[in-house]
């Protein structure tokens, strides 16, 4: 028994170190557009919001729907041979492959960039170093979850949230705060964050380079299907400013993308339990009681941890809006509030997702990412240009429960009686 507690208390520190580092790291980087925010316009604003509108599709496309296959399938050839080189060898070639589609975008249909963003051809440049960086610290932080390094996974988010911070505030200390140095900021981070964490990248278990055709089978597999449900999260968290970019001014793009700023940055926090469980997951998916545990367990206790941030902006986002901004997004505040309460529905079935991976049940969970997307769209064409940028957050909220929804009703049938005793 005592061991039980020892063990227990062990891994509740380990949860809370991880979540601690990561949640902050995810502050960091949601409060870092923020201030942007407060050196530019509302109309300026917008038009930073879909240049990264534009750098987040080919990352949540080609890096952020790696990052799944990647820890799965590295977690068992780690399990299996002390090694994941013959992962890390698929994962830097589906790498290789964004860079070179993401450079090809921008030769090929630039002009459409910059008329869409409202952006020049310098800001273009600097929008390719930004998606450079991003690109770079979101595989250096996937190669330590992929290892079990857990804890370096959430420092880096960490550390590249803090430098991005620590350089826009010295940028405008010395006058330079514009779009270029905007976008800049991310490559720069991404360089100090690379510099500084490489020697902790165990390349005993990354090397030697080895080709296996079935291994980049099953990733490709796998990847093609969490690339449906990485395009349809994309869609939700970015589809709002296409329809946006069409009945609605630059200014009125800009007050949604900075209530839209926040409402991702706490999915993106609560989410930080929900990842730390995924190796778990992995590993353990064939442990009945371990996985009983967690679904009785665990995961409440999660999702409560998850929860009260959510509740506590909620309630003080307004006062802090207002004295921060002084009035300038005042109406964000209420497009805020909406967006909140989508984040309860996606938190609870937030915690369905590592053990849908690891069953390999991802082909479900990303239809309902796409349903969720295409009823984000369609609620976005019919009240968007009834009531505006409120529309969108409605049909955000709608699309949020009904994902939640369609997964809760799926898990109970198909999944829980695989647990049963």
């Amino acid at each position: 028994m005592l061991d039980r507690i020892k063990q227990e208390a062990m891994q509740g520190k380990a949860l809370l170190l991880f979540v601690a580092l990561k949640a902050t790291g995810q502050a960091l980087a949601m409060i870092a557009p923020l201030v942007i925010a407060k050196f530019f316009s509302p109309g300026l604003f917008g038009s930073y919001s879909l240049a990264k509108m534009l750098i987040f599709f080919f990352v949540s496309l080609f890096i952020s729907s790696i990052q799944v296959p990647f820890v799965v399938y590295g977690g068992r050839e780690r399990a299996a041979t002390g090694k994941i080189n013959r992962t890390f060898t698929v994962q830097c070639v589906f790498l290789a492959v964004s860079l070179v589609l993401f450079l090809l975008m921008v030769l090929v249909s630039g002009k459409y960039v910059m008329s869409f963003a409202q952006i020049s051809k310098m800001n273009l440049f600097f929008l390719c170093l930004a998606f450079l960086g991003i690109s770079s610290e979101s595989f250096l932080s996937n190669l330590f979850l992929a290892t079990g390094q857990r804890t370096q996974h959430s420092l880096v988010e960490f550390f590249f949230g803090l430098c991005s911070l620590l350089l826009i505030l010295g940028l405008r200390l010395v006058g330079w705060i514009n779009l270029n140095s905007a976008f800049l900021i991310y490559s720069l981070s991404a360089i100090i964050v690379i510099f500084s964490f490489i020697r902790c990248v165990d390349f005993k278990v990354l090397l030697p380079i080895v080709w296996d055709r079935e291994y980049f089978r099953d990733n490709f597999t796998f990847t093609k299907w969490v690339l449906l449900g990485a395009s349809s999260v994309y869609l939700v968290n970015w589809g709002d400013n296409i329809v946006l970019r069409y009945y609605v001014p630059m200014d009125d793009i800009g007050i949604y993308n900075f209530a839209y700023q926040i409402f991702k940055g706490m999915t993106m926090l609560t989410f930080v339990v929900v990842h730390y469980f995924m190796p778990f997951a992995s590993t353990r998916i064939d442990d009945k009681q371990a996985i009983r545990a967690y679904l009785a367990s665990k995961r409440p206790k999660a999702f409560l941890l998850g929860l009260a941030p959510i509740c506590v902006l909620f309630v003080f986002a307004p006062y802090l809006i207002k004295t921060v901004y002084g009035g300038v997004y005042d109406n964000s505040i209420g497009i805020l509030r909406i967006l909140l309460i989508g984040c309860v529905p996606a938190l609870y079935s937030g915690f369905y997702s590592p053990l849908l991976y690891a069953l390999e049940r991802y082909r479900f969970a990303q239809c309902a990412d796409a349903a969720q997307a295409v009823a984000n769209i369609l609620l976005d064409l019919a009240l968007v240009w009834r009531i505006g940028v409120y529309g969108a957050a409605v049909a955000t909220l709608i699309a949020c429960c009904g994902r939640t929804v369609m997964l809760e009703v799926y898990f109970r049938k198909q999944v829980a009686p695989l647990f049963d005793a």
